[in-house]
C-alpha cells in the first residue's frame, strides 16, 4: 500500500523498520524545500539510496579513495557506453579485473551509509512510499544506477551505522525496536506498547502509532487520513490510498488543513468523542475533505477520534471509495485506535515529566 506523510510526525527510522517488516517493494521519496532523496526497497531491503546534500559519482568516489586509477576508469566508461548492452560502471571494472566485487560492494555500502546518515538529520519534510512490482532479481530504474547494491541492505544495518556516525546530541530518532509483524485480516496490532525511556532524551512514538493504525485501517477502508486536531482546524499527518481515478488527492508537498468551525464528519467526531460511521453528508467542509482525498463516490465514511488526556487530539477519516464492501470490523479498528492513543499518551506524559511539553 502507498503511504505518505510528514517526517515531523513519522521519523525515517520507524518508517524504514515498518517497510522492512512488511517486506515492501517500492520507492521511498523524501522531499523538503531544498533537498530530494530516493530509496529503493526490495522485500524490505534497501537496494539504493541517493540524495541529501552531495552528488558524487561512483567514478569520483573510486578515484578520490585511490581504489582505481583514472586510466582504468576511462576504459571502464568506454566499455559502459560501447553500445553492446547496459552495464554498470562497477560491473565493467570487475570484468576488467581491476576491482574486486567485494570491494565494489563495500564502496556502495559506504555510500548508502553516508546518505542515510545525512537523511536522519532532516528535521522536517515529507515522505511518500509507492509500491512497485519487482522480481526477486534484476535492475531497478534509478537515476544513478552505479550505486545499486543487488542484494540490498537491511534497514537495521543502515540505521546502526548512521547512529554511530552522527553526533548523538544532534540525532533525533527512536531507539531500534523489534520489527512490526504483518497484520492478518481482522487482527488489531499486538506488538508490545513501547515505554518511553528515562533520561535526557525521550523518543517520540507518535509517528509509529499513526503508521501502525493506518496499516490496520487499510484492511477495512479503501483510503484513510489521520488528522491532528489543532484548535479549530485539523491537519493531516499521514494517509494511505488518498487518490481515486488518477486524481492526486493529498499532496505530500503541503499539509492538508480542514476547518472544524463548520459542520463536517471530523467536527462530529471531535465534538461527540466517539466514532461516526455512515453517509458523508454534503456539507461544504465534507465536500472539501472529499476533494482532498481524491474525490470519487462514497457510500459510507467513518471518523474515529483518538482521545488522549481526556481530549480528542487526532481523528482518523476513512471511506469506501471505489469499493462496494461495507465498513465493518469497526470494533477492532477502535481497539487499534485506542492502542495508538495510549502509545501517544505515554510519549506525551514522558515529555511532560522531562519538561519538554507536548509534541503532538
Amino acid at each position: 500500500m502507498s503511504l505518505a506523510g510528514r517526517l515531523e510526525t513519522l521519523e525515517l527510522p520507524a518508517l524504514l523498520q515498518t517497510l522492512a517488516a512488511s517486506q515492501a517493494n517500492g520507492r521511498l521519496t523524501l522531499t523538503r524545500l531544498d533537498r530530494h532523496a530516493v530509496l529503493m526497497l526490495r522485500r524490505g531491503r534497501v537496494l539504493y539510496a541517493s540524495g541529501g546534500d552531495r552528488d558524487e559519482t561512483l567514478a569520483g568516489r573510486l578515484l578520490r579513495q585511490g581504489i582505481v586509477g583514472e586510466r582504468e576508469i576511462l576504459e571502464a566508461l568506454e566499455r559502459q557506453h560501447d553500445g553492446t548492452g547496459h552495464r554498470r560502471l562497477g560491473d565493467a571494472l570487475v570484468q576488467m579485473g581491476v576491482l574486486a566485487e567485494g570491494t565494489l560492494h563495500a564502496v556502495i555500502r559506504q555510500h548508502m551509509h553516508e546518505v542515510v546518515a545525512r537523511l536522519l538529520g532532516w528535521k522536517s519534510g515529507y515522505f511518500r512510499f509507492e509500491p512497485l512490482q519487482m522480481g526477486e532479481e534484476g535492475d531497478v530504474e534509478v537515476d544513478r544506477g552505479d550505486f545499486v547494491l543487488p542484494g540490498g541492505l537491511p534497514p537495521e544495518e543502515l540505521l546502526m551505522h548512521a547512529v554511530t556516525s552522527l553526533d548523538r546530541d544532534q540525532l533525533s530518532m527512536p531507539p531500534m525496536q523489534a520489527s512490526l509483524r504483518p497484520l492478518g485480516p481482522g487482527i488489531p496490532p499486538e506488538e508490545p506498547e513501547p515505554s518511553p525511556p528515562t533520561g535526557s532524551y525521550v523518543a517520540d512514538y507518535t509517528g509509529e502509532a499513526v503508521l501502525s493504525l493506518l496499516r490496520f485501517c487499510s484492511q477495512i477502508v479503501s483510503r484513510a487520513v489521520v488528522f491532528s486536531v489543532d484548535g479549530e482546524v485539523a491537519k493531516s499527518v499521514g494517509e494511505f490510498g488518498a487518490r481515486t481515478g488518477g486524481r492526486p488527492g493529498i499532496d505530500t508537498g503541503r499539509e492538508a488543513i480542514v476547518s472544524l468551525r463548520e459542520p463536517s464528519i471530523l467536527r462530529l467526531a471531535v465534538e461527540r468523542g466517539r466514532t461516526y460511521v455512515g453517509p458523508l453528508e454534503p456539507t461544504r467542509v465534507n465536500l472539501q475533505l472529499l476533494d482532498l482525498v481524491g474525490g470519487g463516490s462514497v457510500h459510507q465514511a467513518l471518523a474515529l477520534p483518538l482521545v488522549i488526556g481526556g481530549e480528542v487530539r487526532f481523528v482518523l477519516y476513512g471511506d469506501d471509495a471505489g469499493s462496494n464492501r461495507p465498513l465493518d470490523a469497526i470494533d477492532t479498528l477502535e481497539a487499534a485506535a485506542g492502542r495508538a492513543a495510549r502509545i501517544i499518551e505515554k510519549t506525551l506524559a514522558a515529555r511532560g515529566r522531562q519538561g519538554g511539553g507536548p509534541s503532538a
